[in-house]
């Protein structure tokens, strides 16, 4: 996770959205005696801006203001208020924008709960304010106010570390086990109406996937220049995957946590949870392949790693190698080694099994190996392709030259996972095969061909 620093980037950006009023509302929010105290400030800088502040302007405060570069949808700072022979004092704001703005009551919601239900034994950072600045539209704005975790993520402990190591599978394991619990507890918490989750109906499921599809692949493609003229193919050619998801989610949905790695914070050597945007239930399947198959920041890609979909031309042992030979690329660009990532996935899924016996869920799930294989790779599909869209956008929208060509690699990285996921239904390296019905083979093999056509950039130095 990367600071940026300016002059006061927040202030210039948010007086022309909220004018002076409401910047002067969000000053007096921040330095609220009772989120001071919330926020643990030392009791040297509450004692200092109470002294200040009785013959200073609140905009006086002496503070430095830092854009935190990061990949979240939302614009974060941090405000670091200094006052001399005082420690600095660090605050983090993050901005929700236009249609983003009721994410942030949502968030706030969530990180209370998981904050309660998750202790001892595992740490949330909790949103402790939402200041509702204007509601104008598109010039809607809210800013959430969170204690400083420091700067130090679970993906960036992983790139300090020697991939696929023990040290690697201990911190990614602790991660799914704390997974584990929030998609039960969230489950839990629904039942028992202490929060309320949105669930998909049968009617709209596989409209919703397909709609996170079009939204999350299509859309940034189609923003940055290079439309995806097979988009309406590929979204009918999914329809039968995005079907398979709504439904578990119907049936057997847990709260989606939305993570990844970057939604670990690591503090003093253990792991905090942040960014609860989500409310709703949906396959448990979702957020297990996010956190173990993310992949890493990459400074190269070996193009010769991708391969085309099997057609029946060529010798399928020889096409078969070529996909090995992709999977040992995912390893080589992953944290954790395929093996690994097999091994876990399997426990978390049976975690979750367990404790929703142990919670007395109404509805405790279960998977024989067909459907668990299935899921998981259909899981993979989606999730990986949702993943090339979020790398096109980070491309569009990064200062970052490294970050910049990061991204474009990792296009090519999650694309040639999703055809491994999709060939591993069509094609099964194991002998118990996963479910997929003959009549939907005609429509899997053509989505396989249509990703072939994704327009990658094929010289992402450039």
């Amino acid at each position: 996770m990367h600071v940026t620093p300016f002059l006061q980037p927040m202030r210039y950006a948010l007086l022309p959205i909220v004018g002076q009023t409401g910047y002067r509302r969000l000053l007096s929010a921040m330095y609220d005696p009772a989120l001071l105290w919330a926020a643990h400030a030392p009791a040297e800088i509450i004692r200092a801006l109470g002294v200040f502040c009785r013959s200073n302007d609140i905009e006086a405060i002496p503070r430095r203001e830092q854009v935190l570069d990061s990949d979240s949808k939302s614009r974060i700072y941090v405000v670091h208020t200094e006052f001399d022979g005082q420690a600095s004092w660090p605050l983090v704001l993050k901005c929700y924008h236009g249609s983003r703005q009721q994410t942030a009551p949502i968030e706030a919601r969530m990180s209370v709960y998981f904050k309660q239900c998750l202790a001892p034994l595992r740490t949330v950072i909790p949103i402790l304010d939402v200041v509702s600045l204007t509601n104008a539209g598109d010039r809607a704005l809210s800013v959430a106010l969170l204690p400083y975790a420091g700067r130090e993520t679970l993906y960036d402990r992983l790139h300090q570390l020697p991939p696929h190591t023990t040290q690697v599978e201990t911190l990614v394991q602790q991660a799914c086990e704390t997974l584990a619990y929030t998609q039960v507890t969230g489950r839990a918490g629904h039942e028992a109406h202490d929060i309320h989750l949105t669930q998909l109906s049968p009617k709209t499921a596989a409209g919703y996937f397909l709609n996170q599809i079009r939204s999350a692949l299509i859309t940034p493609f189609a923003r940055g220049g290079t439309p995806l003229e097979m988009g309406d193919d590929l979204l009918k050619q999914f329809a039968f995957f995005a079907n398979l998801l709504g439904e578990d989610s119907n049936a057997a949905g847990l709260y989606y946590r939305g993570i990844n790695p970057r939604n670990v914070m690591l503090v003093d050597a253990s792991q905090a949870e942040i960014d609860f945007e989500q409310d709703s239930l949906r396959s448990r399947f979702i957020d297990i392949v996010s956190l173990l198959e993310n992949g890493m920041e990459m400074a190269e890609w070996d193009a010769t790693a991708d391969y085309q979909a099997y057609t029946g031309q060529t010798d399928f042992d020889a096409w078969n190698r070529e996909r090995q030979r992709a999977l040992t690329a995912l390893d080589t660009y992953n944290y954790l080694s395929h093996p690994q990532v097999e091994q876990m996935t399997r426990a978390f899924i049976d975690t979750t099994c367990h404790l929703e016996q142990q919670y007395n869920l109404s509805v405790p799930a279960s998977y024989d190996e067909p459907r668990y294989r299935l899921l998981l790779e259909t899981a993979r599909l989606f999730r990986h392709l949702q993943y090339v869209g979020y790398c096109k956008r980070n491309e569009l929208q990064t200062a970052n030259a490294v970050k910049r060509i990061s991204s474009r690699y990792r296009q090519h990285f999650h694309a040639l996972w999703a055809k491994v996921a999709l060939d591993n239904l069509l094609f099964p390296p194991c002998s118990q095969a996963p479910e997929l019905p003959e009549s939907e083979f005609p429509s899997a093999m053509a989505l396989r061909r249509t990703l072939d056509q994704l327009p990658l950039d094929v010289s992402p130095m450039s």
